[in-house]
């Protein structure tokens, strides 16, 4: 589902952040979201044009900003069903602590206590050939969802995603983080596209896509798991990743899907390149950690960093 443009829009920030009417129009595509009854101010939906098509992203924000914002980007993972949208709901989660009307109760037991930022506008991404929970649609390959889907196009396609809305916001930093087959594409555009992204959290990351299938080749007995893909290799671009970036990786002791030594592979790329890259493993912990207090507390990390 695309909605149509709007060129007479209500600011998605606070009136002291400039955005050009030019820029927006190139930019994006919005429509708005129910607003949140408890903090007044719920996510704009905005529509960003690439090569090919446009990306739906969530956009969220802390009560204050400034002229220069730090812009947060969330990816999801591979899994098409249930159908993704938990990258907005952690995009609200940051900005908007744990009582966020987007989270299950689950999570906020588990969380316990919300992290404190400022300053951020944090946009959740739909993949390209992604439907989410609401039933928009990004346009793209979506693929098989079997790590072939990380090829140039969709990496570059999120590059772009990552690019306008830095300029959109007039954002002084940019921070990715994403979830398995999502943290892949964010290594990808590390390489690929060298100083776009300051620092990146990479959440159980399958950081080496080619191993993984050769490994799930041996284990699955569906021919889609053999063969060479057109993904691009986080492995082959840790070179390219400049040494001003940040990374740092959090990967669940216990988890199959996203191998432990796959981050530990890639950190180690990436420190013979002078890159600053952490490893942290939560003790007995599975694939699905976005919300455990370890991540947020990373997330909150990254975003205090000057």
């Amino acid at each position: 589902m695309i909605h149509p443009k709007r060129f007479s829009l209500k600011p998605a920030i606070p009136v002291g952040v400039a955005v050009s009417a030019l820029l927006i129009s190139a930019c994006t595509r919005e429509t708005e979201s129910t607003p949140d009854p408890i903090f007044g101010r719920g996510g704009r939906i905005q529509w960003v044009e690439v090569s090919g098509g446009t990306l739906k992203t969530e956009i969220y924000t802390t009560a204050q900003l400034s002229a220069h914002p730090t812009l947060l980007v969330v990816l999801h993972g591979d899994l098409p069903n249930p159908r993704p949208s938990y990258q907005y709901a952690l995009a609200q989660a940051v900005t908007q602590g744990i009582e966020a009307p987007i989270l299950p109760d689950a999570v906020r037991t588990r969380l316990g206590k919300s992290i404190h930022v400022d300053d951020v506008v944090a946009a959740g991404v739909l993949r390209p050939g992604y439907t989410d929970g609401k039933g928009d649609h990004s346009d793209g390959d979506m693929g098989k969802a079997v790590g072939d889907n990380y090829t140039p196009e969709v990496t570059d396609a999120i590059a772009m995603t990552v690019s306008k809305l830095k300029a959109h916001y007039g954002a002084r930093r940019v921070v990715m983080t994403g979830h398995s087959g999502g943290a892949s594409i964010t290594a990808n555009i590390l390489g690929r596209h060298p100083g776009l992204v300051d620092a990146a959290l990479l959440i159980a990351c399958g950081c080496d896509p080619k191993a993984d299938r050769e490994r799930m080749s041996k284990i699955k007995s569906s021919p889609m798991w053999r063969g060479d893909t057109r993904s691009l290799q986080p492995m082959e671009l840790a070179p390219h990743v400049p040494a001003t970036t940040k990374v740092v990786m959090i990967v669940g002791e216990k988890d199959q899907t996203a191998l432990p030594q796959y981050s530990y592979r890639y950190a180690d790329l990436l420190r013979k390149g002078g890159v600053d890259a952490q490893v942290t493993v939560i003790p007995g912990a599975g694939h699905n950690i976005t919300f455990y207090p370890a991540v947020m507390e990373e997330i909150e990390k990254l975003l205090a960093a000057q």
